[in-house]
């Protein structure tokens, strides 16, 4: 191979070098937003089933969701007719 051509194969290994960072650059992706976070975790859900022991329908519900109730707390009543 002469002089001319390996001079030639490093300007396009170079030339494909800067094609192949501003390729990745325009192709990253986007950043998180002003006023957002991202991290990576482990969340436990704080949640239980609940069930009365009678059937009957709800007549007042005396808490509110996403509330945190204590055991033993009232929830709801139900209707008594």
């Amino acid at each position: 191979m002469d002089k001319s051509k390996r001079h030639l194969a490093w300007w396009v290994v170079g030339l494909l070098a800067v094609a192949a960072v501003v390729a990745w650059w325009l192709l990253r992706p986007a950043g998180v937003p002003e006023g957002f976070a991202v991290s990576n975790g482990r969340i436990e859900a704080t949640e239980v089933d609940i069930a009365s022991k009678i059937a009957g329908r709800i007549d007042t519900i005396l808490v509110k969701e996403g509330q945190f109730v204590r055991e033993g707390q009232v929830l709801a009543k139900m209707d008594t007719r």
